[in-house]
């Protein structure tokens, strides 16, 4: 059982022990350091292991303290790994692999973003480390899936955002000039994310099977499919409806056919939805009750619907006049779904998050004071807490190798001469 930190109460998951092994691929991939964030913040101990001298790909992303890259104060790096104890290994080493299967010995989750090739190569594909700890969770983070048909092949955020459809539909119902308006994905990494966060839950499910019957298994996490799952109403007009009907069409079309979901304001874009029955009076009290609003032509929602570009061209000169801020006060005000679009500053220095202790700020040794994004969930008894920042590359060598795993001082140096450690 992990200990909690001195005056701190234990998190929810405080009785687990994870490892968190390097992507040794050379595509930089973070859906195991995202998986294991989940399972640290809530009180789990995760031991990361890096490369030695190198450390893991996140360490080289910014933006970093002061604009000066260093591998201790990268943003992505101090987010990824909160609460996190961290190790080097060299797993092309021999010896390193015997010092991960002792790690092992005390884990009750494996969580591995490597391709299969690289797996089997080195002995610590799922077959071999479940037929070694019969009781262990090994969770394969991987582009499609270990036991994929396209195992073998590349893939990625991009590959994955294009396959899932999210490329495809992305913007809805925007796009008016189709060869010079390609597929486009969302910002970041958000698919390495997505993985990592569909991969804590499938090892939280296995967790609660193992409590059921003893036994470990094999967590099989495709970062394509995890994608898949946020095509929401694509995928069943795809499975369920008829060639020919409205929405089956639109699918295909890609094409902007009606009003689109994103709008231009004075001073950004909003987001809202004005024409259903039901919201279309709260915008035109929103709007002030323009007299172009009443006409025949917009009377039911199918009329709005025959007449879009209309409807289109009215609300763009009302948009035009107001800050996304006025839009979204007053739609709301009416019960009109709607939200500005926000840039990171904006969103950063949100009222409604600064209301709610969102952002946290957490003290790093070398990065300084360092804000983050806080509890994505309330527990009571046991919170979401960072209890210690991202570790230092190596920090905890001397802690589990000479403290847990007993090694003597000499053989610890000579680890580490060797770059083993």
């Amino acid at each position: 059982m992990a200990p909690p930190e001195a005056n701190q109460p234990q998190g929810a998951l405080g009785d687990l022990r994870l490892v968190e092994l390097p992507c040794l691929d050379p595509m930089p991939y973070f859906a195991a350091a995202m998986a294991g964030k989940v399972f640290a913040d809530l009180g789990a101990e995760v031991i990361k292991v890096e490369p030695p001298r190198i450390g893991s790909a996140e360490r080289r992303r910014g933006p970093f303290r002061d604009e000066l890259p260093d591998p201790e104060t990268g943003g992505l790096h101090l987010y990824l790994n909160t609460n996190k104890l961290g190790v080097t290994l060299e797993l092309e080493n021999s010896r390193g692999r015997d010092l991960l299967m002792k790690l092992m010995a005390g884990a009750d989750i494996l969580l591995n973003p490597n391709p299969p090739a690289i797996n089997e190569r080195l002995g610590i594909d799922w077959q071999a480390m479940l037929a070694r700890f019969p009781n262990l969770i090994v969770v394969s983070l991987t582009f499609f899936g270990a036991e994929s048909p396209y195992r073998d092949c590349r893939g990625g955020d991009l590959i994955a955002t294009q396959m899932s459809v999210i490329g495809y539909e992305t913007p809805t119902n925007q796009a008016t000039d189709l060869p010079n308006e390609p597929p486009l994905k969302p910002a970041g990494r958000q698919a390495d994310f997505l993985a990592g966060v569909t991969a804590a839950s499938a090892a939280m499910a296995a967790v609660f099977h193992r409590k059921r019957t003893g036994k470990g298994q094999h967590v099989d996490v495709s970062q394509w499919l995890a994608m898949v799952s946020m095509a929401r109403t694509a995928v069943g007009v795809y499975t369920h409806d008829k060639k020919g009907a409205p929405f089956y069409d639109k699918l295909f079309a890609r094409q902007k056919t009606g009003l689109p979901w994103v709008y231009p304001c004075k001073d950004g874009w909003v987001s809202f939805s004005p024409t259903p029955e039901r919201f279309w009076g709260g915008t035109k009290r929103a709007m002030g009750n323009p007299e172009w609003a009443e006409s025949e032509l917009f009377k039911t929602q199918f009329d709005r619907a025959s007449n879009a570009d209309a409807v289109e061209a009215g609300l763009l000169g009302w948009l035009a006049e107001h800050t996304k801020e006025e839009v979204f006060e007053r739609a709301q005000a009416e019960h009109v779904p709607c939200f500005p679009v926000y840039s990171p500053a904006e969103v950063a220095n949100n009222k409604q998050y600064r209301a709610r202790g969102y952002f946290v700020v957490q003290d790093h040794p070398a990065a300084k004071a360092v804000r983050m994004p806080g509890a994505p969930y309330v527990l009571d008894r046991t919170p979401w807490q960072i209890r210690r920042g991202a570790p230092r590359l190596g920090e905890h060598n001397r802690e589990i190798f000479a403290g847990r795993l007993k090694l003597p001082e000499p053989e610890l140096k000579a680890l580490a001469a060797d770059q083993v450690i």
